[in-house]
């Protein structure tokens, strides 16, 4: 039976996943991704393939498609698992933000479908921007509308709690853990504060961004160094 995919690429059924970053074959952050769908599968009730059928399926998958820069990603649903790797163009150019107005609900694990948040980034590239910020009840931060966030806020590089409504990124973990960012709430009145930022995602791991609105940010040796200090703790390693 022919497993049907949406347009996004995603099996039509419901689930989570994993996207995830390749390197000549090698995935990034593969342990980190996993600990995270398992504990959304065990808090969703979605049962988890077998560990080793899983990693032979992934070796033959990368074995198969090979690619320099590829986008890995793991869809686990009730009835099994859809596993796809294609090619990734990396971007180069810092990002252009503006603002999502009304309120978004943040959520606690990364599920399919995705397509309300492709409709978020629809609607931010509609107006001349690459995404949109978000903002809870509180009119706190959150996140992008595929990305965590982090700022640069007189002289501190802050990123909101995931009980702002924040998904756990992993990219945001190792910025956390490795990287010295502060976690705090960030207010919208902070906005104008922001001196530089980043957009964290697993595929751009830590991308600029230029621009909040008409407003410029600073990419500079603060940005620069905290962006080298990120990828040095997103490196590929060998599935097996």
């Amino acid at each position: 039976m022919t497993l049907e995919l949406d347009a996004h690429g995603f099996p039509k059924t419901s689930g989570i996943f994993e996207t995830i970053k390749t390197v000549n074959g090698q995935p990034i952050a593969l342990a980190r991704h996993m600990r995270r769908a398992l504990d959304s599968a065990r808090s969703l009730g979605i049962k988890m393939p077998p560990e080793e059928e899983l990693r032979i399926q992934l070796v033959k998958l990368l074995n198969e498609k090979p690619f320099e820069i590829g986008k890995l990603r793991i869809c686990i649903y009730a009835d099994g698992y859809h596993l796809s790797h294609d090619g990734y163009i990396e971007p180069t150019n810092p990002l252009r933000f503006t603002f999502f107005s009304q309120t978004v609900t943040g959520e606690e694990h990364k599920q399919f479908p995705y397509d309300h948040r492709f409709e978020l980034l629809k609607s931010a590239q509609d107006e001349g921007y690459d995404d949109c910020i978000l903002f809870n009840v509180k009119n706190e931060v959150t996140e992008s509308a595929v990305a965590n966030l982090l700022f640069l806020i007189e002289g501190v590089w802050v990123t909101p709690p995931i009980s702002a409504g924040v998904l756990p990124g992993v990219i945001r973990a190792i910025a956390i853990e490795e990287c010295e960012v502060k976690v705090r709430p960030i207010h919208i009145s902070e906005i104008g504060d922001v001196e530089s930022a980043f957009s964290l995602a697993s595929l751009r791991i830590a991308q600029p961004i230029s621009h909040i609105g008409e407003m410029k940010l600073k990419i500079g040796d603060a940005s620069q160094d905290m962006e080298a200090r990120i990828r040095s703790h997103a490196q590929p390693h060998s599935v097996g």
